[in-house]
């Protein structure tokens, strides 16, 4: 009799990580036991719904991270809004959520947030680089997409002005034209997806 051998496998699933979650120094920020919890969960992600369900158990064994400080990193990426959590009886169902900063030349200008649904990540990032190479980001078709756009702080002869989005529209004209114009041009165009603010732009 002899012995058939095992059939070979190999792993070759793939789960996206954007170099800017580095370079915008989040990985710094949530810390080296945040970051493998995250890395743990994304892994887990559902090809086609985006949903991650690893327990706390599992996520410890596989991270080396006690039970507590999973938990304790779980607070930690849903106020850096990598995660969103929900809960069904004693199972925790997770969310992931991409952030990308958009720039325009060296200034912050926007931060790109949406779902992580792996089986839409090339059709999310090839509407979003059109969105950016059109100029237009209330263009874009990702779903569920959020665009949070950053206070603006002007730097003007007489000082330092500092507006928050509410009240910009009613000082724009204390600006100089120049900066009025461009200034006015991107809110009327953005004006249907601005969410929040956070961060300061130096124009």
């Amino acid at each position: 009799m002899t012995n058939t051998p095992a059939p070979l496998r190999a792993q070759t699933q793939w789960v996206h990580l954007f170099k800017s979650m580095i370079d915008q120094g989040d990985v710094a920020r949530i810390g080296p036991h945040a970051f493998t919890v995250y890395a743990v969960i994304k892994a887990h992600t559902n090809l086609c719904s985006g949903m991650a369900n690893p327990s706390i158990e599992r996520i410890a064994k596989l991270s080396r991270v006690s039970p507590a400080q999973v938990k304790r990193e779980l607070r930690v990426l849903e106020a850096a809004g990598y995660i969103t959590k929900s809960k069904t009886g004693r199972s925790n169902h997770y969310i992931l959520r991409e952030k990308i900063q958009i720039t325009e030349g060296d200034l912050p200008h926007s931060m790109v947030t949406w779902d992580y649904v792996p089986s839409r990540a090339h059709h999310t990032v090839a509407e979003l680089k059109k969105a950016v190479n059109a100029g237009n980001l209330s263009s874009t078709q990702i779903l569920n997409v959020n665009i949070e756009r950053l206070n603006i702080q002007v730097n003007l002869a007489g000082g330092n002005s500092q507006f928050d989005l509410g009240s910009l529209h009613a000082n724009l004209d204390r600006l100089p034209a120049s900066i009025r114009e461009t200034l006015r041009r991107n809110l009327d165009r953005c004006s249907d997806v601005i969410h929040s603010s956070g961060g300061d732009v130096s124009v």
